[in-house]
């Protein structure tokens, strides 16, 4: 008889967060059984997440997961990166975690260029720079809070502050560290620039590496929603690193991690860091087995939700869009996704007209019109980063994984195969849900290979036209800095 183990994976996105049940034997069962929005709210002067409200939904989610299944083995949790929370010396959560879409460290070099350069910070992680990186963020703290500062006693990133209040035990696990830009992937410590700042060394709870385990659930969790004891396994927990994990992935391979956020990279042996890779902004983080994730993080599909949003269309299924979006391909003009007056999505659909105009392209008229101009726009960008991922590795790519939630867009996916000429495999939905039950897997068997599943993971969309002239047109329109 097969033996079939089942777990409960949390997978916490920017948007939404899931808790599926996924029962691993000969093959793979994944069932959804909660899922609830996530989104961040303003408190006070700043954008924040609701922490009692996402323990919450997924505590609710670990409990109907039991009433399905009562042999559950582990749980594991991966989230996004970058945010953090501050747990003080009585155990409690200081303040809601603020959102990376905050604008709070605008302006924050000025005030870390007294300690350190951009330059220096990336030699030390291989860390692209973004303004919400986690040492920005707390750069923001101990100039802005010292109140703050004064209570604090832990610092734990959201996968590591959720194990917490599950196990009581303060971990911080290294996928999800990885990110932060304050640790050095080549000595494989904390960066001495860190604590330049003034962060306190004590500040940082034991590293924890994929395949160990946080600690069981406490007697509290237990005796709250009425299960047994289990263990909170430590997975890769960052969701891309999860993702990324659910497929084999050659070093001839791209992967797109699409959702929120598109991740597109590859997967090296050793951090790749130099002038030509600071100058791109790629980054180095770690996944499985301290393999690095040298991608760059881009636009997903933050645009395109904010578009329906606009639009008053959430109603309207994919299958819908995707048709209105096909008859209006012949609308080709394409933005920048990336280009910072969209970054918070505000006012979207007159910014991207006003990005047309000033581009000397027609401006969108209609809700497929705009979504056309997205397809485009994203597709552009991932050909972009795909010849620049070419020559900074000096590696041919042979197909394109994509995987995530995005990935479930058959439009997207053959469209990304046009523009680029490399064949797409598409990947899970659940795909950083998968990469996680594989971890809690391979902790009970160190022999496990996923690929002796049995599963229907590989469709794969070939390249069927070109468009080259409207990639000549967004090259254009990136060399000009878009207005």
């Amino acid at each position: 008889m097969t033996n079939i183990n089942h777990f409960i994976t949390v997978d916490l996105g920017a948007s939404s967060g899931r808790v599926m049940l996924i029962s691993i034997g000969t093959n793979i069962h994944q069932q959804e059984v909660y899922r609830f929005k996530n989104q961040p709210s303003s408190e006070g002067d700043f954008l924040v997440w609701d922490f009692l409200s996402i323990l919450n939904h997924i505590k609710a989610g670990i409990k109907q997961a039991f009433d399905l299944e009562p042999n559950i083995t582990s749980i594991g949790i991966d989230t996004w990166g970058c945010d953090y929370g501050y747990i003080d010396q009585a155990g409690k959560l200081i303040r809601n975690p603020i959102c990376y879409r905050d604008p709070r460290t605008e302006g924050i070099d000025s005030f870390t260029k007294h300690y350190f350069n951009q330059t220096d910070l990336y030699e030390s992680t291989g860390i692209q720079h973004l303004r919400f990186n986690t040492i920005y963020q707390i750069a923001c703290d101990i100039k802005f809070d010292k109140d703050l500062i004064e209570q604090v006693d832990t610092l734990l990133l959201i996968p590591d502050l959720i194990a917490y209040f599950l196990t009581g035990k303060k971990h911080m696990e290294l996928t999800n560290l990885s990110t932060t830009s304050f640790y050095d992937p080549n000595h494989k410590e904390i960066s001495p620039l860190l604590y330049e700042l003034g962060f306190k060394q004590a500040w940082l709870a034991p590293l924890i590496h994929p395949k160990e385990t946080y600690g069981v659930l406490s007697d509290e969790i237990v005796n709250e929603l009425g299960i047994k004891p289990i263990e909170v396994v430590a997975v890769c927990t960052h969701d891309t690193a999860s993702a990324i994990h659910s497929m084999t992935i050659e070093p001839e391979d791209v992967y797109i991690s699409s959702g929120t956020w598109s991740l597109i990279g590859k997967l090296l042996d050793q951090p790749l860091i130099n002038e030509d890779t600071y100058r791109a902004s790629y980054t180095n983080e770690i996944g499985m087995n301290h393999q690095v994730r040298f991608l760059k993080n881009i636009s997903g599909f933050f645009i395109k939700n904010k578009i329906i949003e606009a639009y008053d269309a959430n109603m309207l299924d994919f299958d819908t869009l995707d048709e209105g979006i096909q008859s209006s391909l012949s609308f080709d003009s394409v933005i920048d996704l990336d280009h910072k007056d969209l970054e918070l999505g505000e006012d979207i659909l007159n910014t991207i007209k006003v990005h047309c105009i000033k581009t000397n392209q027609k401006a969108p008229s209609n809700l497929y019109e705009y979504l056309a101009l997205f397809n485009y726009s994203l597709v552009s960008k991932y050909r972009y980063h795909l010849e620049i991922l070419e020559r900074l590795t000096e590696t041919k790519t042979r197909q394109i994984f994509i995987m995530g939630g995005g990935s479930q867009n058959d439009l997207i996916n053959q469209m990304t195969a046009d523009m680029t000429g490399v064949n797409v495999v598409k990947g899970y939905k659940e795909a950083s849900s998968v990469g996680n039950a594989f971890v809690q897997q391979q902790r009970l068997n160190e022999r496990f290979n996923p690929n002796s599943l049995i599963h229907n993971q590989s469709q794969v969309f070939k390249p069927k036209q070109s468009y080259e002239a409207i990639y000549q047109r967004f090259l254009t329109i990136i060399k000009e800095g878009n207005l």
